[in-house]
């Protein structure tokens, strides 16, 4: 099966903002319930001092160190997404300047996709799973951080959509 799909901005916009919150939805979930133990800690710990325990500062002091992980753990998320969608930006921009259709390839022994960028052809043996995620076909590479390849319903239609997905999953599981 071959496809060559025009570059659409709004699409790829809605692909990546999907990708990134996929990856990071987990553990920022992780993060919101140091949170959720730092406030109730400071303030027991604060209520436990009112009533002339010193105790109370123990709890205050692991109040504040979950905080503090909060903290830091969302300063590496905030920048880690203000990076992310500065290249998804600069991508984009080359994508509309090159005003190239991609080409995605899938046969039986690789996939191969063409951009304006550059050309791979990868076996499936190099694919650790793919994804259906709000009509949205992941291809996920054995290598690196949730490096995938993403393809769309809209982009497919539905039927191709489906041929698709159910063809890569007997490649990849």
């Amino acid at each position: 099966m071959k496809f060559e799909l025009p570059f659409k901005e709004e699409i790829y916009n809605e692909q990546m903002t999907l990708n990134f919150n996929t990856a990071w939805n987990e553990n920022l979930k992780k993060n919101k319930k140091r949170l959720i133990w730092a406030i109730p800690m400071i303030l027991l710990g604060g209520l436990i001092i009112y009533g002339e325990n010193n105790l109370g500062f123990l709890f205050i002091a692991i109040g504040i160190h979950y905080l503090i992980n909060f903290y830091d753990y969302y300063s590496f998320y905030k920048k880690s997404k203000n990076n992310f969608f500065e290249l998804v930006e600069t991508e984009k921009n080359g994508q509309i300047e090159a005003n190239e259709n991609s080409i995605w390839e899938f046969n039986d022994d690789h996939f191969r996709y063409k951009d304006y960028k550059y050309e791979t052809k990868i076996k499936w043996q190099a694919f650790k799973s793919t994804r259906v995620i709000d009509k949205n076909l992941f291809i996920d590479l054995n290598i690196g951080n949730n490096s995938s390849y993403v393809i769309g319903e809209t982009e497919l239609g539905t039927e191709n959509f489906n041929k698709v997905a159910e063809f890569v999953k007997t490649k990849i599981e």
